[in-house]
């Protein structure tokens, strides 16, 4: 199979494709993986201080293209007892650990790690969840914030943003970063765990208002405080427009059943939407993964829990959105709530079969390993494990998937609490697994958020639709692969990727291939329709030519017509100076 990396500045459309179906043929493919930390260089064994609060909970790491190779590389949480260790992609399946050379070979009581771009300068940058060095004693506002300098180093500056102390306790756990306020940066929703404590905190970035690189804590004005009581025991955030009305709502993946969905009014504040998902309010909520299960062009999401063999309906929670906007709970009869002691949760299409599988880890009681859950449509999923040989039995906790080595299918990475980081290569084979991976660049146009974060990319393919977004990965004390990742079948060419920015415009690229990675550039302005970086009736005459012979860049109201709205569209995104 021909892989190929393709960089395109493209062509704008706006709009929403609706009741979304998907048909991808994906017969005689053998899915199969096996496990390489030799291999490839990530040898690390997780070990946490005795005195290190919570530490049977913890192992993590963070996916990142650090250096802006095109390799992802990753960031791995040793425990506290060895350093961290960063791996930094050799672009021939193996890493080579870096830490000390970029500054973040550090020992200490860590918690959780998330990749973003926060300053919006192009380079990555880590947030990791900290009690302070592991020589001392476990203390509260020991919280890193690695800017990332862009020259092979990292400089910790959480003390200067404000972040380094999010709660007066030394149980700040995990964050995740989304634009809640749609001014093109990227604010932080941070967690805490001990009961009693108000520690789950909205953060606005400053960056657009004062130029500086520091955050301002909102939960108060913005309702959070009042939609979150102090009884929450967070573990993993997500940002995420759930409902895609245009306004970033928050997850919050909790202990004690005391998770909450969170929507964003679109004023500024958020109110409390946790009664509108069945059951939300139950499971001892570890792990958090978002997308499309069914296909239906609703966004889903799969939470951790721990399952009781006396209770059939505990465990896993599978949260199916109904055309309404509510949620049902549909993990048992699916087929994924039996996952024993649960942590790190994914979803993901392993192969390519155009329907997203689900990965879970759990704790090492028990003979069976870790979970994948092969998507067979309907809301019925299979656990292939072992035939597969996904044989991790070791008490899993982060977990994340990248295609480390850029071949198109998705690699795993499962963090062992006390013990080795699993690194699991997918060996996928045979006819009919085609791919797309799609990679956002925003860097032209500063209203819109670093990466795409929040984005929708939506691909058709005939009668074939299928859609995922942007949302930087958050998971159990990990944060996985950026980008949107399509298993697309027999399909060897799409009619259509449309980007949906968070602006409420959108990008349309027609007859794409299969088989790439595929980056694309939001233009500077949604009205340069031709891509030359300049607004003049170029732009008005490619537009018309594309309409002329009903090319989907076209269409910018995404009703499926060409007519003089989609006109319209452009004019008013011409004249919208």
């Amino acid at each position: 199979m021909k892989i190929s990396t393709r960089n395109v500045c493209a062509l704008p459309a706006c709009g929403v494709v609706c009741a979304l179906v998907f048909s991808a043929s994906a017969s005689g493919q053998t899915l199969t993986f096996t496990e390489v930390s030799a291999e490839t260089g990530i040898v690390v064994n997780h070990q946490v201080p005795a005195d290190m609060p919570m530490g049977a909970v913890v192992s993590g790491g963070a996916v990142g293209d650090f250096n802006n190779d095109g390799w992802q590389d990753l960031f791995v949480m040793s425990g506290g007892v060895e350093p961290d260790r960063l791996f930094i992609n050799n672009g021939d399946g193996t890493f080579t650990d870096q830490a000390a050379a970029w500054g973040v070979a550090l020992a200490h009581y860590g918690t959780a790690a998330v990749c973003a771009d926060f300053n919006g300068d192009g380079w990555m940058d880590i947030s990791v969840s900290s009690m302070g060095p592991s020589s001392g004693s476990p203390s509260p506002g020991m919280n890193m914030l690695y800017r990332n300098n862009g020259d092979g180093t990292f400089t910790d500056i959480a003390q200067a943003a404000g972040v380094a102390m999010r709660v007066a306790t030394v149980d700040s756990f995990a964050t995740a970063f989304g634009d809640y306020d749609g001014d093109g940066d990227l604010d932080m929703f941070s967690t805490a765990y001990t009961l009693h404590h108000q520690g789950n905190r909205l953060w606005r970035n400053n960056l657009r208002e004062t130029g500086d690189e520091t955050f301002t804590d909102v939960s108060a004005e913005t309702g959070v405080d009042a939609a979150i009581s102090d009884d929450v025991s967070g573990f993993v955030p997500g940002f995420v427009d759930i409902d895609m009305d245009g306004d970033l709502d928050i997850i919050l993946i909790a202990d004690h059943g005391s998770s909450r969905m969170l929507k964003n009014d679109g004023n500024g504040m958020f109110s409390d939407f946790t009664p509108f998902v069945d059951r939300l309010d139950e499971p001892n909520g570890m792990g958090l993964a978002i997308g499309d299960v069914n296909n239906d062009g609703r966004l889903d999401f799969y939470a951790s829990s721990i399952f009781h063999s006396f209770l059939a309906t505990s465990g896993n929670m599978l949260y199916i959105q109904e055309p309404d906007g509510t949620f049902t709970e549909h993990a048992q009869a699916a087929g994924v709530n039996e996952c024993g002691w649960g942590w790190g949760v994914l979803i993901v299409d392993l192969d390519h079969d155009g329907l997203e599988d689900l990965v879970a880890t759990k704790n090492a009681q028990g003979s069976s390993p870790s979970y994948i859950f092969q998507n067979d449509g309907a809301v019925l999923f299979e656990d292939i494990s072992l035939q597969c040989g996904f044989l991790h039995y070791a008490g899993g906790r982060g977990l994340v998937n990248f295609d480390y080595d850029n071949d198109g299918d998705e690699d795993i990475v499962v963090f062992t609490n006390g013990g080795p980081v699993g690194v699991w290569r997918n060996d996928l084979v045979g006819p009919g697994a085609n791919w797309l991976r799609v990679k956002l660049d925003t860097s032209a146009r500063p209203g819109l958020a670093p990466d795409g974060f929040q984005s929708v990319v939506r691909i058709r393919a005939g009668e074939t639709r299928h859609l995922q977004v942007i949302d930087g990965a958050t998971n159990h004390c990990s944060s996985g692969e950026h980008g949107a990742h399509f298993g697309l079948g027999d399909i060897e060419m799409l009619d259509a990727v449309r980007v949906e920015w968070t602006d409420g415009t959108s990008t349309t690229l027609s007859n794409v291939p299969a088989n790439q990675i595929l980056t694309v550039h939001a233009p500077f302005h949604p009205a340069d329709f031709n891509g030359d970086d300049t607004l003049d009736a170029n732009d008005l005459a490619a537009f018309v030519a594309a309409f002329l012979a009903s090319d989907p860049s076209a269409d910018l109201d995404g009703d499926g017509l060409y007519a003089l709205s989609d006109l319209l569209t452009w004019v008013r995104w011409y004249m919208d100076l």
